[in-house]
């Protein structure tokens, strides 16, 4: 019987991926559903003995990219994201593969299969690099709701993010505005370090959506923005050297 542990920090797709396992051709035993980073590295501290890791990208603490910088993974394992980009190709690699959410039973089924057949082969696992590829990514999605209707929005077509009384609303180049079901400290960690910049703790914004640049007083930076924001859009001090150092392309992945 298969081993599996699973990564996940949403009930409803938990429950979800443990149906369509169910439903698969082969024995699957769920030994573990993880929702966290921290509840990650104590299992993994105290097991080693699966055969196969169903793992969310984005879990409830952190982005799963950073279990690897701490604990030595070496079982193979099939990504689940909601964020569609090609860097995600690179998971194809060293018998690794990922699905798309919402999960379709052929292509888990598919996933399984590939698994049974590379088995043999799987060995040195190159999480880093995968790693470094996906923080490359520039075409993830978030989603949100509008009027109970599931939205959601690409990346590439957000020109600033802000938080407003509780709520982190996207404003795209054609001026929608949609809130999102994330922080923008979860936001910033699945952005293209290249394109995007927080540039406080009120917003992320896309460099293509700078109009203007002007100094303001206390050794800061105002921008003005396109589209119009009705707010002061401006640079903490703290942070105006690694906007400099951002937009002349420098430092990005700090």
């Amino acid at each position: 019987m298969m081993k599996v542990v699973i990564f996940e920090d949403e009930v409803h797709n938990s429950e979800r991926l443990i149906r369509l396992l169910q439903k698969c051709d082969q024995p699957i035993e769920v030994v573990a559903v993880i929702p966290s980073l921290s509840e990650g590295l104590k299992w993994m501290d105290q097991h080693n003995k699966v055969d196969l890791m169903l793992m969310d990208i984005q879990l409830s603490d952190g982005n799963c990219f950073e279990l690897f910088k701490q604990a030595n993974v070496k079982t193979p394992i099939i990504f689940t994201t909601a964020y569609d980009n090609f860097a995600l190709q690179a998971f194809k690699v060293n018998s690794i593969d990922y699905l798309m959410k919402p999960i379709e039973l052929q292509e888990l089924k598919n996933a399984l299969n590939k698994y049974e057949q590379l088995k043999p082969a799987q060995h040195n696992i190159d999480i880093a690099r995968i790693a470094d590829e996906f923080l490359k990514r520039d075409s993830a999605r978030f989603i949100g709701r509008l009027n109970n209707q599931l939205i959601y929005v690409k990346a590439k077509d957000i020109a600033y993010l802000q938080f407003v009384k509780g709520v982190t609303y996207a404003t795209t180049f054609t001026g929608e505005k949609m809130p999102l079901d994330y922080s923008l400290d979860q936001i910033e960690k699945m952005l293209d370090r290249n394109t995007f910049f927080r540039i406080n703790r009120q917003f992320i914004i896309h460099i293509d959506a700078i109009k203007k640049i002007m100094t303001y007083y206390n050794s800061r930076l105002i921008l003005q923005l396109q589209p119009q924001v009705d707010a002061d859009v401006v640079i903490s001090r703290e942070r105006v050297v690694d906007f400099k150092s951002w937009l002349e392309g420098k430092d990005a992945g700090k």
